[in-house]
Formats: C-alpha cells, sequence, structure tokens
C-alpha cells in the first residue's frame, strides 16, 4: 500500500503545480491538450485564457463559448480567407455581437477578419462594449459605411488603436466620423484607415493635437503630405507613416524627428530628397511605387538599420545586391514585380542579410545552387515565399535537392509557399517536405507533383502542419482525402483547380487557439 500511497501523493502534487502553471502557459498547441486531461484542467483552462481566435463560420454557439471563457479580454473572429471565398459570399457577425453585448465584459480587444458587418453592429457594439474596448481591427470585411464608423468614434473614447485593413467597400458618406473621433479621442496610439481617402486635414490636424502625447502610428489614404504639415508638428511623437507624396517642394523637414517607419504609395523625383536625412534611422520601408533604379539602390543604401521592407523589384539583382551589402540588420523583405532577378541576386542577399525572418521573391532564373544558399545563411527564416516567373527560367530539373537543403537548413521554416511548374518537384521532393519539414505549419504548392504518390510520401510526416493550400497540382480527390487522416495536426485544406475550388475539405477540425 505505501507505494501506491506515495504514487498518488507526488501525482496530487503533479497536479498542484500545474494548476499554478496553467495560466502561463501560451502557446495553443500545449494549451488544449492540457484542457483535455481533466475536467478541473479544463475549468482551470477556461477562467486563465485572456486571448482567444475563433472561425466565427465553424462556432455557431457564441453564447457557449463565453460561458467556458468568462474572462477573455482579447478576442479574434475570423471567417473564411478571401482566396477561399468567391463572390459575394460571406458570414455575418450578427450572433456575435449580440453575444458581446451581453457577455464578454473583461474585453478590451476585438480584431474581426473577414466577416460581414454592417453598420448597426457596430452600434451596438460601440453602445456596449465601447467604453472599455482599447483596440478594435476590422480587416478583409465588408457591409458597413462610415455610419458605422460614427457611432464607433463617439462612444469608444478610450480607443488605443483604430485599423481599418483591406475593407475595400466601405461606404463613404461623409468625414463626420473622422472629426468626432478628433473630438473624443486623447489616448489614440495608431489610426490605419489606408482605404478611406481624407479630404478634410483640419480632422487630422485637431486628432494630432489632442492626441500629440499618445499618437505613434497613422496610416491614411488618398490625403497629401504636402497638406499635414500642422498635424505632423503636433504629432511629436509620430513613429510610423503611411500616405501619399506629391509634387510639392515645400516638403523638407515635414516629417516628425523620431519616424522609424514610412509607407509611400507615391514617391516623385521632386521630393524624394525629403526622406534621404532620416533614412538611417528607418527601421520599415514599404514602398508600393516603382522607382528609377538608381534611386531605389541609394534609399537602400542609406538604410543601414532596416528590418523590414517591403519594395518592388525594379533594380532586379543589382537591388538584392545592395540590400545585401548595406542592410545587414534586415529581418523581413518582400521583393516582388515585374523587374528580372536570376540566382544571381538571391545568392548575394542570403549572403548578405544572415538575419533574414521572412523573405518573398520572384526569380526569373531558378538554380538548386542558389536556393541551397538559402538553406545554409539564412537560418533563421521562418518563412519563406518563392515564385518562379519563367518556366524556362529553372535551369535545374528538378528542384527536390534544393527543397531539402532549405527544409535541412532552416529549422525554424514554419510557412513555405513555393509556385514553380509541373514536373519540376518529383515525388522525391515531396518526401523530403514530410521527412524534413518536422516545424512546417503552413503549407502552399502552386503548378507542383507528378502524382498521388509524391502527396502520400508528404503525409507520413509534417507533424505539426495546419493549413494545406493546393493549386493547380496534379492531385487526385482520393489522395486529398487521405492527407486529412495521415496528418492530425491539419486544420484547413483548400484545394483549387483552375478556377474551381473543391468542396468538403474548407474545415478539417476546430480548436481554440490563444
Amino acid at each position: 500500500m505505501a507505494p501506491t500511497k506515495r504514487k498518488l501523493e507526488k501525482t496530487n502534487v503533479g497536479e498542484q503545480v500545474l494548476d499554478l502553471v496553467i495560466p502561463y502557459i501560451r502557446n495553443v498547441e500545449d494549451r488544449n491538450p492540457v484542457s483535455s486531461v481533466s475536467h478541473k484542467f479544463y475549468e482551470i483552462d477556461g477562467i486563465t485564457r485572456k486571448r482567444l481566435t475563433v472561425h466565427a463560420p465553424f462556432y455557431p454557439n457564441p453564447a457557449s463559448l463565453s460561458k467556458r471563457f468568462p474572462f477573455i479580454e482579447s478576442l479574434m473572429l475570423k471567417g473564411f480567407p478571401d482566396y477561399c471565398v468567391k463572390g459575394d459570399y460571406g458570414i455575418r457577425i450578427t450572433p456575435w455581437i449580440k453575444q458581446l453585448a451581453l457577455e464578454f465584459r473583461c474585453l478590451k480587444e476585438l480584431h474581426i477578419c473577414g466577416l460581414v458587418v454592417h453598420d448597426e453592429e457596430l452600434e451596438t457594439l460601440a453602445r456596449t462594449r465601447g467604453k472599455d474596448l482599447r483596440s478594435l481591427k476590422i480587416k478583409r470585411c465588408k457591409g458597413f459605411s462610415t455610419d458605422g464608423l460614427m457611432h464607433v468614434s463617439k462612444y469608444c473614447n478610450q480607443l488605443r488603436t483604430l485599423c481599418l485593413r483591406h475593407c475595400y467597400k466601405i461606404e463613404v458618406k461623409d468625414e463626420t466620423w473622422l472629426h468626432q473621433l478628433a473630438l473624443n479621442s486623447t489616448v489614440l496610439e495608431r489610426l490605419h484607415v489606408r482605404n478611406t481617402d481624407i479630404s478634410d486635414v483640419e480632422n487630422l490636424t485637431l486628432l494630432a493635437k489632442n492626441c500629440s502625447n499618445s499618437l505613434i502610428s497613422l496610416k491614411i489614404g488618398e490625403c497629401y503630405l504636402s497638406k499635414l504639415g500642422d498635424a505632423f508638428r503636433y504629432a511629436v511623437r509620430l513613429e510610423h507613416f503611411g500616405g501619399y507624396c506629391d509634387e510639392e517642394n515645400e516638403l523638407v523637414g515635414l516629417f516628425p524627428p523620431n519616424m522609424r517607419s514610412l509607407s509611400i504609395k507615391y514617391l516623385p523625383v521632386t521630393p524624394y530628397s525629403i526622406v534621404l536625412p532620416f533614412l538611417n534611422h528607418i527601421r520599415k520601408l514599404k514602398l508600393a511605387v516603382e522607382l528609377e533604379p538608381q534611386c531605389q539602390c541609394l534609399l537602400f543604401k542609406r538604410c543601414p538599420n532596416l528590418e523590414v521592407l517591403y519594395t518592388q523589384n525594379a533594380c532586379g539583382n543589382k537591388g538584392l545586391q545592395v540590400i545585401g551589402q548595406f542592410c545587414k540588420k534586415l529581418r523581413k523583405l518582400t521583393y516582388t514585380g515585374d523587374g528580372v532577378v536570376t540566382q544571381e541576386g538571391l545568392i548575394a542577399l542570403a549572403k548578405g542579410c544572415t538575419n533574414l525572418e521572412r523573405l518573398r521573391v520572384n526569380l526569373h532564373v531558378i538554380s538548386n545552387e542558389a536556393i541551397k544558399f538559402v538553406g545554409t545563411h539564412l537560418n533563421n527564416l521562418r518563412k519563406f515565399r518563392l515564385t518562379a516567373v519563367s518556366q524556362k527560367g529553372i535551369t535545374d530539373i528538378p528542384l527536390d535537392d534544393a527543397i531539402r537543403a532549405i527544409l535541412m537548413g532552416c529549422r525554424k521554416l514554419e510557412r513555405l509557399d513555393i509556385t514553380l511548374w509541373h514536373g519540376r518537384l518529383t515525388d522525391v521532393g515531396f518526401e523530403y517536405i514530410g521527412k524534413y519539414g518536422a516545424n512546417l505549419r503552413f503549407l502552399s504548392l502552386t503548378s507542383i507533383g507528378i502524382s498521388n504518390a509524391g502527396l502520400m510520401k508528404l503525409s507520413e510526416g509534417c507533424p505539426r502542419l495546419r493549413k494545406l493550400i493546393l493549386k493547380d497540382c496534379p492531385f487526385g480527390k482520393q489522395a486529398v482525402a487521405s492527407i486529412v487522416f495521415n496528418i492530425p495536426s491539419l486544420r484547413y485544406v483548400w484545394v483549387k483547380d483552375g478556377d474551381r475550388y473543391s468542396t468538403g475539405l474548407v474545415l478539417i477540425r476546430q480548436e481554440f487557439q490563444l
């Protein structure tokens, strides 16, 4: 009896320790298994979770969610991804708004993504939870107008963050909502409304004046820089700006001194010099335009502290060579467009920017050697998106060894997105993905594959894979269905064949996320 008693005592001590530890477990992959151990752990998980992500189309009963997680402070509601939804199909957020009005009394942050949101729902949300909300982000949503934003501006006067991203169908009636926001806000830190044009700069000036001690990030639509002088003079703490540049010459010295991030959608040659004086302080640069190659390379040379860069590849290989030589601290790079980029540029980048964590690049010429350089030098890479622009540009056939080198060298790789041409990756390459892709959570393959056998080989590995996207790949429905049962971690599978999406595999399993 004594050994059994000691065993029970150790078990009780272990449970007591775990009771104390559960609130500090942040990883969803750890939280969910722990909550399924016992009813007690299930309850502790429910009352200690502060952040939650829910895929709204597949969780139709919000009331049970609020009952299980009564103290949620941050909630993300997600609909279908845009590449999965066609036409005007969308999921209404109505039942969730009704539940938010009744429960979730600790809610401080709400992120709505890919759902249909109407003005009356924004009004209900603002009236019931507005005084407590500190952050409201609406991404890829439709159905609302500036009337809905008016309610947010009126009742959510403690907002630190208001973000509207990729909401291209906002009905703009007037700018009263912005005036109301400027009057009511004194603690706003981030205002991101890139898809809403602003004509009355006096509202922005008033907002900057009232929030001069807090405003650090401002990203707006078509409101030219030359009109923002007064707003910038008040926004002395501003670090991040996104907007449009114009041809005016009175722009020198316009930006606040603390600028660390710049996103410019139009940068003509005339005011080009306005960004040069403070480029050595810039950490993030997004250029949504094609500059002259010499101007673009000059910008890169002036950014020794750059960590994030989104730019067109107008300079081709020369641009990647300059980036590799001067931007040693770069962590994220998107280098796409119509410019001609080959393996030479990729090799130069891999040798120079060894801290890269995310890389998206379009290549006209690809070889096993070039991609192997990525695997050898970019050991911190977490996200890699490679697109072969030209079928003739793939000099080595197949690229199986290159894929193996990437997965073996980049042990932290979680997201892999590859677009090649049929025949450029054989069944052996798919076997390598399964064998060496132990940390992959997201995998997207376009125009890749030879037979079903390759997909089956892939499914024997990838133990952490959650999302799989197959576009124009030569796999049968039976093979795609089989992979669902071979990889228990899978939550989503999208299959696209030309203009058609297969059905029945959009949601595999539902699980709450932290």
